[in-house]
């Protein structure tokens, strides 16, 4: 899954098994967040989120 950052548009790395960081804003988002978003995706459409952007706390679903 590509995680990017909606501020600067970079793509955000894991850098420990709670967060993805920015390398370039340093904006931070729970990994928790991104995975509960993914299984709200795959219970309606039966498919992996393929690219979502952070905005603040929000994951906002791409495609």
């Amino acid at each position: 899954m590509k995680v990017t950052c909606d501020k600067c548009d970079c793509d955000m790395t894991i850098t420990s098994t709670f967060r993805y960081v920015c390398p370039q804003c340093r904006h931070e988002i729970e990994m928790q967040w991104v995975q509960e978003a993914n299984k709200k995706h795959w219970d309606t459409h039966k498919k992996n989120i393929e690219w979502a952007k952070i905005k603040d706390n929000e994951v906002i679903i791409v495609k």
